[in-house]
């Protein structure tokens, strides 16, 4: 199952756009990625889709408020005449498209004061999965599929662990659309290290009882976890629950640490990776794939946060790689991760008049592309420089345009912000700014035919 189309109705900054999904290459997980500035819409095209999978029955679910925020509810004017039920009267709506034209309705109700609702227009798959999200427990249904979200603004922390804690009424589906989850116990749910001390513990327990398959099961998942932070960061990372007292403490690089003094982007990364892995291992599944091979629907926010350009490289990749069935929504702020995979669809969101956003264009990445190009493609930036720097080549720019309209310039002036510009350049060990500026300057001698704009 995947998501095709969206087409929203009054929703956050959207006043009506319409966006398709198309596939991705073979044998690698289906990547759509959302840019633009500040205000544009991506969080919300996020949070939208995450409706799909939301039973928005009961507004005590953590998903509703999310969606809930982005709407704009229709004022009724109490007249006599007016309709109820009618598409038109709706002031919100989205219409979310799955395969073969299954459509998922999510509307602003009139008939319930400030209220949303969803409706399934035909999937059956998505009638059965919506009710799996709030029951109580591990669902007992073999799933085909399973949707999680998760923001790079989560970190996980040290805190205190039991070797196995497992309450009654846990669910792995549970807030499994929440961008940033409530791990508390009072929210029925078990935070990552725990999950990860039961895995340890069970693992444990599975080799004592000698049974084999199952202790590999385990090991499996904590050997995934640690395999991927390691591809992205290079960091070898290995988790251990000490006995006395129990605590679960993180090796790094052969050095054990408490979570809390862990690198941030570390933290990030551990905080959605291992949670995502542990939740899809509690599941139940229709089939016997490895769990990394199990068709998701993930909605990824922002995930650069807190990594080190060298990491955000990496990131795109290693997911993309290790949840090769998975289609994978991502909102992002970094042209490291837009230019980090190649045949991933982009989609430049820009901010029009009065606030209202659009959908720009649609282009396939490619890792051919340059930072610089992607930079300028994608997100509008064309400045090579910092700010100061910047600034300042552009009046030196002014000035040779001033010069070739024989426009009176102080030449002495001229030559001296040149020679700062390359000087700077040579300084700090970069060679492309003092190459531009003599390249000017040899420019400036042909044309004017003279040998005066030297330094």
């Amino acid at each position: 199952m995947k998501i095709r189309k969206l087409h929203l109705k009054n929703i956050g900054p959207f006043d009506d756009a319409e966006l398709e999904f198309l596939p991705g290459p073979a044998g690698l997980a289906e990547i759509h990625i959302f840019t633009g500035q500040n205000g544009s819409g991506k969080t919300t095209l996020l949070t939208m889709l995450s409706g799909v999978f939301c039973n928005l029955v009961s507004e005590t679910q953590s998903e509703f408020g999310s969606l809930k925020k982005r709407f704009r509810f229709f004022e009724y004017d109490g007249s006599e005449d007016f309709i109820f039920n009618q598409e038109d009267c709706f002031k919100s709506q989205a219409k979310i498209y799955l395969n073969e034209n299954d459509k998922v309705k999510i509307v602003a109700n009139p008939t319930w004061w400030n209220s949303i609702i969803n409706e399934v227009t035909s999937s059956q798959v998505i009638k059965d999965y919506r009710p799996l999200t709030t029951m109580s427990g591990i669902p007992d249904v073999a799933l085909s599929f399973a949707a999680f979200a998760f923001s790079g603004y989560r970190q996980i922390q040290s805190e205190r662990v039991e070797a196995i804690y497992e309450p009654k009424g846990f669910n792995p589906l549970a807030q499994s659309l929440d961008f940033v989850k409530d791990y508390s116990r009072q929210a029925n749910q078990i935070s990552i290290n725990q999950l990860i001390a039961n895995n340890i513990s069970k693992r444990a327990l599975s080799k004592e009882d000698g049974e084999a398959k199952e202790a590999e099961r385990y090991a499996t998942v904590l050997a995934k976890i640690e395999k991927a932070i390691f591809d992205i960061t290079g960091e070898e990372i290995r988790f251990k629950l000490k006995r006395s007292p129990i605590d679960l403490v993180v090796s790094l690089n052969g050095i054990e640490l408490e979570f809390d003094v862990l690198p941030d982007g570390l933290r990030s990364l551990i905080s959605w990776i291992a949670d995502l892995l542990g939740r899809v291992d509690l599941l139940k599944w229709n089939n016997d794939l490895p769990i990394t091979d199990k068709k998701l629907i993930l909605l990824l926010d922002e995930i650069e946060v807190h990594l080190h350009p060298a990491w955000q490289r990496k990131v795109l990749p290693v997911v993309q790689k290790l949840f090769k069935n998975a289609q994978i929504f991502v909102s992002t702020h970094s042209p490291f991760v837009v230019n980090s995979v190649d045949d991933a669809w982009v989609y430049d969101l820009e901010i029009g008049e009065k606030g209202k956003a659009h959908f720009a264009q649609r282009t396939k990445s490619s890792t051919s592309q340059s930072i610089e190009t992607v930079l300028r493609k994608i997100f509008d930036v064309d400045e090579k420089f910092g700010l100061a720097t910047q600034d300042k080549l552009e009046d030196f720019y002014r000035q040779k345009d001033a010069i070739l309209r024989k426009e009176k310039v102080n030449r002495a002036a001229f030559l001296k912000l040149a020679e700062e510009l390359a000087l700077k350049g040579a300084e700090n060990g970069d060679s492309l700014l003092r190459s531009m500026i003599l390249s000017e300057l040899r420019q400036l001698n042909r044309i004017t035919g003279s040998n005066e704009f030297e330094i």
